[in-house]
């Protein structure tokens, strides 16, 4: 057999590849360089989380045992057994008795907003950071040891909220809202959209300002405005595309008669309801079996609801401000409040119904030992979680909060824990 002679390699070839290797060692040292682990510092748990087990009784006093700073919550982030709090770039995994950093992942990036995730089965912590495309570099971390879980990266607006239920999370700001699944996968992207890759798949609204959201099963709600509308939007999607790969419809339609005032505000989306706050500031959109407009009523504040379809079912007037404080509802024990700045009402969880509502109280509270804990001015007022009767109050100190900031209140086993503001502050039995 002839012997094949070697290709000769000219001096052209040699340096053609020497400059493509070097392309691409440059390429690699960017991508790492700029690469969220390279960014990051990371100091795990050194050892498994102990178990928090609930407390079998409400303590008769509460003592201050811990505060810390974290702008990035608005309630304080509990997981199964730590609080999370979360500030500048770092994320802090927390002992809730001492307070003691069991874990802590920082970047060199803002924080947006920061939540804790499905703490009965996940168990994660998803902290959204901002970067040149917004507030869509999301890391997830386990919150018992603070291993990164996870991460995406998306376009997404400047500020964020995060929610969640126990399927899926939103991620929402002005102008674009995602969904994502537990594996951090995108769900639907809904609003702006600056490069679709199929376009087409959403509804044709065009030009719409989001101003709250919730999530429940498989479908989220969405507060909007588009263009020039009338009136703000109820409208409810499904939480991933279907089977023709769209962003499906549910129902959509205008839920006001107006835009002068705020906006109605979601308060919470269970698997058949939805509940919203509505101020009053902004008539209802009336019907065709609508009695003929009179003089105008003064402004009444209510609990929404609807189907999850978007479709109106009850009214319920509450005590409340036209234009409520910032804040999320809480649910837990069966039961869901929120806070309209004059009153906590108190919810079913699973049909979104008020049962009670508590005059006085200056925030969102928590179940603890089969009974609601509900912050006021004087400290944790203590009642029947059915009725609402009070039982019993705990005085608690509050240094440094004022008056007008309101409080939410989150318990881990015998531990209360309250933020207001940018204060995350624990409190032991004494």
């Amino acid at each position: 057999m002839a012997r094949i002679r070697p290709e000769r390699r000219t001096p052209v070839d040699l340096a053609v590849t020497a400059a493509i290797l070097v392309a691409i060692l440059v390429a690699g040292l960017v991508i790492w360089a700029n690469s969220p682990v390279r960014q990051s510092e990371s100091v795990q748990a050194a050892a498994p989380v102990p178990e928090v087990e609930p407390s079998s009784a409400v303590p008769a006093n509460l003592a201050p045992a811990w505060r810390a700073r974290s702008s990035a919550t608005q309630t304080p982030a509990i997981a199964e057994a730590t609080v999370v709090t979360a500030d500048g770039g770092a994320v802090v995994g927390r002992d809730p008795q001492s307070g003691r950093e069991v874990w802590q992942y920082r970047r060199n990036l803002d924080l947006c907003a920061v939540i804790a995730a499905w703490p009965s089965s996940n168990n994660k912590v998803l902290a959204a950071y901002r970067n040149a495309r917004g507030c869509g570099e999301v890391t997830a971390l386990d919150a018992s040891s603070g291993s990164r879980a996870g991460s995406r990266s998306s376009d997404a607006d400047d500020r964020v909220h995060l929610v969640s239920d126990s399927g899926y999370v939103v991620s929402q700001g002005p102008t674009r809202l995602e969904t994502w699944g537990s594996n951090l996968v995108r769900g639907i992207e809904y609003g702006r959209v600056d490069a679709p890759v199929n376009p087409g798949v959403q509804p044709g609204r065009q030009d719409c300002l989001l101003y709250s959201s919730a999530v429940g099963g498989s479908r989220v709600a969405v507060i909007e405005r588009c263009g020039d509308e009338p009136g703000y939007r109820l409208t409810v999607l499904g939480a991933v595309l279907d089977d023709d790969e769209d962003v499906e419809q549910h129902g959509s339609s205008l839920i006001t008669d107006g835009t002068d005032g705020p906006p109605p505000v979601l308060i919470g989306m269970s698997s058949s309801a939805i509940a919203i706050y509505d101020g009053g500031a902004n008539p209802p959109m009336p019907t065709s079996d609508a009695p003929a407009p009179g003089a105008p009523a003064p402004p009444t504040p209510t609990i929404r609801q609807f189907t999850t379809d978007g479709v109106p079912a009850a009214t319920n007037t509450v005590s409340g401000t036209p234009d409520p404080p910032a804040g999320v509802a809480v649910t837990s024990g069966g039961l869901t409040s929120y806070f309209t700045g004059e009153a906590t009402v108190v919810m079913d969880a699973a049909n979104l119904r008020p049962i009670y509502q508590v005059p006085g109280a200056i925030g969102t509270g928590d179940v603890m030992a089969g009974q609601l804990l509900l912050p006021t001015p004087a400290g944790v007022s203590v009642r029947d979680a059915a009725t609402g009767r009070e039982l019993r109050a705990i005085a608690l100190p509050r240094d440094g909060r004022r008056d007008d900031q309101p409080v939410s209140l989150r318990v881990l086993g015998a531990t209360v824990v309250e933020q207001w503001g940018t204060t995350v502050q624990a409190y032991r039995p004494q």
